[in-house]
């Protein structure tokens, strides 16, 4: 009896003694939050502005007493477009919570006085359970110092004090790497003159990573630079949690000049004359979200040579950087409607010295809504600019670039990859082209083994990859070998295992394109279906949806359902088929009518439909004349359609 009692105790609902209670803090470095109202399972929070202007900066922690999912409601704007960053270890580690969780205000309508809020949900698993929440992952000084420990042995790394901060007295960090000597340049590189901008650390850090190396480029960067690195300009707004961005009396961005308030700004000026500063680099993060600020861009003056600088540095950068994220935009302003620069900021104050060779400021997104943008491919857009910059040829104001020594010139070649003949690939010597670091040898290389491939020499052509692919290539070089490599072994008789192999090794290409991926799993689901493997092709067509373009996803799908049709998988292909029809309908209506997109999407619902027995007549009979009376559609295809039509119409 007293068993019985304690279960139906157990099972009853709790009583209203045990409601959730939620413990909101924000007294940790980095910390920041307001409690507007706390009622348990729904707390109202805002950011801490601390006297300054309308900001979203925020970070705090919850301890939950039960567990039970809590919902935060925060004025809008101030949750992303990926959610909130969540961590489980006190801020160690951060990944993205995701908008799905994300109640996101609606538009802002005629009455701009209602308040609009963002609201997100997080599930609570247990009791006591603890979890930071922050508007972007960020990073603290206790970042820097892991890092900086971690590389306290390298001998090309030097760590000192600039000056110590205005408030809190803390040292801000200079960081030295590589050493002054005949022909090395002086490279100034700062970021954090706003606190709560920690992606802009990200970058930094992979590009002092790099730097530090021991890489070919690594080694290369040190042969010609020494960096002198500002990692937290504003070490007292990082560690307190402040927003920074305008922060009163002065902007930190806005403090350069005679006139400077803070010490931080007054030496970062002082190091330049000193080392005799002609290139610099400042790295900020731009708004929250919307528009130009879910991308990457360039933000400065642009005086001539700084625009042609840059525009090369751009090119190499688009070789280097991660595949899935885009090249910067360039957004340098126009001197002249700039009227000369306004020498208060950190970019324009050193573009606007004597013998500046490149000044400019990168904004990073705090994230994207197409891409999880996180600390780790952060870094590795870092390491990407670093090698890139290593590349570039800069020069001088009264100095003219020579055609074969544009990044340009390497794309040029690149687009005789159709069109090239063996012997003209065979005559190219790279070095006419006076290419330090060889990576037009490796682009000749690659476009040789394309015209061996056109002449169905493929063991040659395969082999030609292989040799093409040196330690200087550049990572879309060798990202373009990997892949053509597998179209290679996929088009002959090669055995599974030397398949698997090479598909391993194209997608091993970190943060590869989709474009990339794509392809390379194209190659091997043709090969298994030239095999009739239709169980292999059908496992690597699924990976292959994942990474297809919008408008080929119903085309995918489609096929997906024709693997299931030879595996005598009915079920399954209709279940992909009506997959397709919901994607497509969805879809192919927001495209214009001259869309090219628009055309193969049509088409691509008229065939899903043709192969749903329970799709009416009326159905297929409407998707196939909104393909027929597209004019973008090919006369053959359309006359397919309608033979296809006509042979549905009789049964």
């Amino acid at each position: 009896m007293l068993r019985m009692l304690a279960v139906c105790l157990f099972l009853a609902p709790m009583p209203l003694w045990a409601e959730m209670k939620v413990a909101i803090r924000s007294d940790f470095p980095g910390g920041n939050v307001l409690i507007k109202k706390n009622e348990g399972n729904e707390v109202h929070l805002a950011p801490d502005l601390r006297g300054g202007p309308a900001w979203f900066y925020w970070n705090f922690e919850a301890e939950v007493s039960e567990a039970g999912t809590v919902r935060f409601k925060f004025p809008s704007p101030t949750v992303g477009v990926r959610g909130p960053a969540i961590s489980h270890d006190e801020g160690k580690s951060w990944k993205w919570l995701g908008a799905e969780h994300v109640q996101y205000a609606p538009p802002v309508g005629d009455d701009k006085k209602v308040p609009r809020f963002d609201v997100f949900a997080f599930a609570f698993t247990a009791a006591k359970q603890k979890v930071r929440f922050a508007v972007a992952i960020p990073y603290l000084h206790r970042d820097l110092e892991t890092f900086l420990t971690r590389h306290k042995a390298n001998p090309h790394l030097t760590r000192s004090v600039l000056t110590q901060s205005r408030l809190g007295q803390r040292p801000v960090d200079l960081v030295q790497i590589g050493k002054p000597g005949p022909g090395v340049e002086s490279f100034l590189i700062t970021a954090r003159h706003h606190a709560c901008e920690s992606m802009a650390s990200y970058v930094l850090e992979g590009m002092m990573q790099e730097a530090l190396s021991d890489s070919p480029l690594g080694i290369e960067f040190r042969k010609k630079y020494v960096a002198y690195i500002v990692p937290i300009v504003d070490r007292d707004g990082v560690e307190a949690g402040d927003q920074g961005k305008n922060r009163l009396p002065k902007d930190y961005n806005r403090d350069y000049g005679a006139d400077s308030i803070y010490p931080e700004i007054k030496a970062i000026q002082e190091l330049g004359v000193l080392k005799k500063v002609h290139y610099s680099l400042d790295i900020h993060c731009p708004y929250l979200k919307g528009d130009i600020h879910e991308a990457f861009y360039w933000v400065g003056l642009g005086l001539p040579h700084i625009k042609d600088n840059l525009r090369e540095w751009n090119a190499w950068i688009k070789e280097e950087k991660p595949g899935v994220v885009m090249t910067p935009l360039d957004l340098l302003s126009d001197p002249k409607k700039a009227k000369g620069g306004d020498p208060r900021i950190n970019s324009h104050h050193f573009a606007l010295r004597p013998g500046c060779v490149f000044a400019a400021t990168l904004e990073v997104p705090y994230t994207q809504p197409n891409l999880a943008l996180d600390a780790d491919m952060a870094r590795a857009y870092g390491v990407g600019m670093l090698r890139a910059w290593t590349r570039t040829k800069f020069l001088l104001p009264d100095q003219k670039r020579e055609p074969w020594e544009e990044a340009s010139f390497l794309v040029g070649l690149r687009s005789q990859a159709r069109t090239i003949t063996e012997k003209e690939a065979l005559d190219m010597d790279s070095n006419a082209f006076g290419s330090g670091l060889r990576v037009l040898d490796v682009e000749t290389g690659y476009l040789l083994a394309l015209a061996v491939q056109r002449n169905k020499r493929i063991p040659e052509a395969e082999y030609l990859t292989i040799r093409a692919d040196r330690p200087l290539a550049t990572a879309q070089q060798k990202a373009n070998l990997k892949l053509l490599h597998t179209q290679l072994v996929a088009s002959w008789g090669s055995t599974d295992a030397e398949i698997d192999t090479s598909l391993t090794k194209a997608l091993s290409i970190p943060y590869a394109s989709h474009e990339h991926q794509a392809k390379a799993l194209e190659a091997v689901v043709l090969f298994y279906e030239r095999k009739k493997e239709y169980e292999k092709s059908l496992g690597h067509a699924r990976k292959q949806l994942a990474f297809v373009a919008t408008y080929e996803k119903g085309k995918m799908l489609n096929r997906i359902a024709g693997f299931h049709d030879q595996l005598k998988m009915p079920d399954d292909a209709v279940k992909a088929r009506q997959e397709a029809v919901a994607f497509l309908r969805e879809r192919a209506g927001k495209l214009k009518e001259r869309s090219a997109f628009g055309a193969a999407m049509s088409v691509d619902l008229f065939d899903a439909l043709v192969g749903i027995p329970t799709a009416t007549l009326e159905e297929k009979k409407a998707a196939a004349q909104a393909a027929l009376d597209h004019e973008i559609v090919a006369a053959a295809i359309k006359d397919r359609i309608r033979k296809k039509l006509a042979e549905i119409e009789k049964k």
